[in-house]
């Protein structure tokens, strides 16, 4: 199997307010606190006026703050340390990335918590006891509990590709075709 480089799914500046929130949940012990807080703040920014409001170059910082503030009375889901958050993500306007912060929010809590989530690709649908192998076999690999999820892309032709984090190991007959293709090519261009 060989391994690709994978660009980072969560957007460096997500990945630094996800890391000062996650350090202000471990010290507190709070991670599922956490997770509920960013999850509601997202079904807010997604579900409601306020995300396209926050977004909209009509309004002003000002404007921005008294809706974002009108919505927080209304609503008592959103306790202080959410409403502070969302209250810095609007000053910085970075409301957008709400969604990329949370999600590397959860990858630092799954790592800090022993386990990793991990993309398995194949031509062909996967029975959940292969999936279950295939997860006890990488998990004994690696150390960590792995999470799979698994999808069809018809494209590999065969084989597989397991994304794990920020890695990428790549078994895939369309892969190995293309090796084999450049391996003919470069053979072919150096006699």
């Amino acid at each position: 199997m060989r391994e690709v480089a994978e660009s980072p799914r969560v957007p460096s500046t997500a990945r630094h307010y996800a890391k000062a929130i996650f350090e202000l949940a471990q010290q507190d012990g709070a991670f599922e606190a956490w997770r509920q807080r960013l999850s509601r703040l997202r079904e807010l920014l997604e579900g409601t006026a306020l995300g396209p409001a926050m977004r909209s170059p009509e309004f002003s910082a000002a404007q921005r703050r008294q809706l974002a503030q009108a919505v927080l009375e209304r609503d008592s889901g959103i306790d202080k340390e959410a409403a502070n958050l969302l209250r810095l993500l609007i000053e910085s306007r970075r409301t957008a990335m709400l969604r990329a912060i949370e999600l590397g929010y959860q990858e630092l809590v799954d790592r800090a918590e022993g386990r990793v989530k991990a993309q398995l690709a194949t031509a062909v649908e996967v029975e959940p006891s292969e999936l279950a192998r295939f997860s006890k076999e990488l998990s004994t690999r690696l150390g960590v509990e792995v999470n799979f999820q698994a999808q069809v892309d018809p494209s590999l032709l065969g084989g597989a590709v397991v994304r794990v984090g920020d890695r990428v190991f790549d078994a895939s007959l369309k892969t190995k075709l293309q090796q084999l293709r450049r391996e003919m090519l470069t053979e072919v261009q150096s006699s």
